[in-house]
């Protein structure tokens, strides 16, 4: 077996796994979608012997790290106002380079991916409300936001850009 079909193969232990740790669908479905891109962009992974056991791995990290936001402080809020305003014309010309180059990669999507992602990622509805609005099945609104954020991530390995 390649580990390429190793890895897809582990995609249900996966689910399962952060399931019995989330009892939420929604946050099952992204902590595993950022865990399976996380394991792509790992320089290892043509080389793991148990992708299974990285992925465990890095869902882990990926739940710690949506816990963490989640817990945000008043202290830590306000040291990310002076974090933001203490950012140097540089760093602000960078962000903006980002957002202008991320903004191409999404205006060259298809208009259906484009739509789906914007509503999912950005306006923040759940799968079901996007299937539901756009008449389209919810296994077909994942893949839309699969492809999509797999196009943003070339194009940010493309520039060599950390997240």
């Amino acid at each position: 077996m390649t580990p390429k079909t190793t890895f897809f193969a582990s995609i249900p232990k996966l689910r399962s796994y952060v399931q019995t740790r989330t009892q939420n669908n929604e946050l099952t479905d992204d902590v595993v979608q950022e865990t399976m891109l996380r394991t792509f962009r790992s320089r290892e992974v043509e080389h793991l012997q148990n992708p299974l056991a990285y992925m465990l791995t890095v869902s882990k990290t990926v739940l710690f790290d949506h816990w963490k936001s989640k817990h945000k402080t008043e202290t830590d809020y306000e040291l990310d106002a002076i974090v933001d305003k203490s950012a140097s014309i540089e760093d602000v010309y960078l962000q903006q380079e980002k957002i202008r180059i991320l903004g191409e990669v999404l205006a060259n999507m298809p208009a259906l991916r484009k739509k789906v992602f914007k509503m999912r990622r950005i306006d923040g509805k759940s799968r079901e409300d996007i299937a539901n609005e756009l008449q389209i099945s919810v296994e077909a609104v994942k893949k839309h936001i699969n492809r999509a954020m797999i196009e943003l991530t070339k194009c940010a390995d493309k520039h060599d850009w950390t997240f």
